[in-house]
């Protein structure tokens, strides 16, 4: 079911989908262009429709008896969102609805994304206290670095198995195991996909990087299926966040707006910017459609040490006040990190992507 919010209809505030037991809500906003819908439409609906095996065929005992009005969390959350994830994407290069570049490029976004949350904090422990303030602001992160260590789980079990087993066939056999009326023990997932799978070697990776504190080393990962990473320095820039490509327009405030799982730059925690506050003027400059580029050409020149005024909406309570929040210009440095195949694996890094990538043994 999707609904278009927009118009006289009722104001959504979140824009997305849930799946139900035998139904997927799709919510989005109206005034997309129709392209956008459809790619939309076919990313959200792919992870939804993953959903029907993990957690709906797959799932521990909190997920199968859980009390709403008392919840107790599950610990793996990496499986039943960064699994899922990681499915829908597979899925989508797999069944030729994206290249491999639009693939490669997805899984960038996703190790860049997930650079915004704490990547030391045990993804067990997160997902288990999710509901707790200290907790709940790294959710975001089960769809960036849960499908990354989905990502990496598939190509350790491609490595170990020569490339007869992945990722989608250990969640069938744990479907299989279990299914949807039979839950298992949460802090036993691990042994049964050791059980499932016949490989030990899973429970090391696991207890490294889902269960324990060590990042995830991606690009060792991705060398095994012939990918590799560049680095490039972009020049020092001034601006809010980190990545001025994750800014947003606001068109009836005309303002410039963040998603909140943006990283502040340096100058905002600087004068004291929160990401949920809205840019209304630098050095009085305002935004609006038509003088947008200049409004950035003039962030552009300001220099290091520079006194700066930057004009703000901020949310208080029910009411919003302009503030200006005032200090000395700080320009970033931003690493760029790009993922791109090797001219030439070699026949063992390219037999292993080539089983990643088409689902193929």
């Amino acid at each position: 079911m999707l609904y278009l919010s927009g118009g006289d209809g009722p104001q959504i505030k979140g824009f997305g989908a849930l799946e139900h037991h035998e139904s997927t809500s799709v919510v989005l906003p109206e005034m997309m262009p129709k392209e956008a819908i459809d790619k939309t439409i076919t990313d959200v609906v792919s992870h939804e429709f993953f959903h029907t095996v993990n957690p709906l065929k797959t799932h521990s005992e909190e997920i199968h008896y859980f009390d709403y009005a008392d919840p107790k969390m599950s610990q793996h959350l990496w499986m039943y969102e960064g699994g899922t994830e990681y499915f829908a994407n597979l899925f989508q290069i797999q069944e030729g609805l994206i290249n491999k570049d639009e693939f490669l490029q997805r899984i960038n976004e996703k190790i860049t994304n997930s650079k915004n949350y704490d990547d030391t904090m045990p993804f067990t422990v997160m997902s288990k206290n999710i509901l707790k303030d200290e907790y709940k602001d790294q959710y975001r992160n089960v769809y960036e670095k849960g499908t990354l260590l989905a990502m990496c789980l598939d190509i350790e079990l491609r490595k170990l198995s020569n490339g007869e087993m992945g990722y989608r066939d250990m969640i069938r056999k744990l479907s299989q195991r279990f299914g949807e009326n039979k839950p298992f023990k949460d802090d036993k997932l691990i042994d049964e996909l050791v059980t499932v799978t016949g490989y030990p070697q899973i429970k090391d990776f696991y207890n490294k990087y889902i269960a324990g504190n060590q990042p995830t080393p991606y690009a060792e990962y991705l060398n095994m299926v012939g990918v590799e990473a560049k680095k490039k320095d972009t020049p020092p820039l001034f601006w809010f966040i980190k990545d001025p490509n994750q800014t947003g327009y606001n068109d009836k405030n005309n303002t410039f707006v963040f998603d909140e799982s943006s990283a502040l730059s340096p100058f905002a925690k600087s004068i004291g910017f929160k990401i949920t506050d809205e840019i209304v003027a630098l050095d009085g400059k305002t935004i609006n459609v038509q003088n947008m580029q200049e409004f950035i050409s003039y962030a552009k020149s300001i220099k290091e040490g520079q006194n700066v005024t930057v004009t703000i909406l901020r949310k208080n309570g029910d009411k919003t006040d302009k503030i200006d929040l005032k200090g000395k210009a700080v320009l970033d440095k931003m690493t760029i990190e790009s993922l791109q195949y090797k001219t030439n694996p070699t026949p063992a890094e390219q037999k292993l992507q080539d089983q990643w990538l088409t689902g193929k043994k």
